[in-house]
């Protein structure tokens, strides 16, 4: 009993670290976007603190550089609003790995639809009958042949 009830605190303590981290880097952000420009600062994506170093994230290399000339701005007003200095930044860049071009199958034809239901002999026993029939089956039902 009492085994849980310290497993379930320790979760409760972590989950509010986690969201204490969070709101921390959401105030950083904050801070961050204030001192740029409007148009800086919605490439702004992300920002962390660890150590009294700063990672500041964007989503590209162009903005990268734009902000990292923005240095001293960014670690003076960081300076300002925290007791300890903030001795560095970094920029990363997110990479947005969302495929923006995804194929579309290509579409069956009635003859090679024919020729596959033609050459599949269905043997009860043998599974790559079975799977064959179940794949030519599903083929007609989704219309995916002409």
């Amino acid at each position: 009993m009492f085994k849980r009830s310290s497993k379930y605190n320790n979760a409760s303590n972590g989950l509010q670290r986690i969201q204490q981290n969070l709101v921390q880097q959401r105030r950083l952000l904050n801070i961050v976007q204030s001192c740029l420009s409007e148009e800086l600062a919605t490439h702004c994506l992300h920002v962390t603190l660890h150590k009294n170093k700063v990672t500041l994230f964007t989503n590209s290399s162009i903005w990268a550089s734009k902000l990292t000339y923005m240095r001293p701005v960014i670690l003076k007003t960081l300076s300002d609003q925290f007791s300890d200095t903030v001795h560095a930044l970094k920029v990363k860049v997110l990479i947005n790995q969302t495929a923006t071009h995804l194929k579309k199958p290509k579409k069956l034809s009635n003859k090679a639809l024919n020729i596959l239901s033609n050459s599949n002999s269905s043997a009860p026993n043998d599974k790559l009958s079975t799977s064959m029939s179940k794949l030519i089956t599903t083929l007609k039902k989704n219309k995916l042949c002409d």
